[in-house]
């Protein structure tokens, strides 16, 4: 479950990385660790 998640938020970061915009982890920061 975890590692999906994580997974899941490096390919949200690749796609906002492509788009030429990246906010980085501040963009999440439900995510804490």
């Amino acid at each position: 479950e975890r590692i999906n998640k994580y997974n899941q938020l490096l390919r949200i970061e690749e796609e906002l990385d492509e788009a030429g915009v990246y906010a980085g982890k501040s963009a999440f920061p439900r995510f804490k660790a």
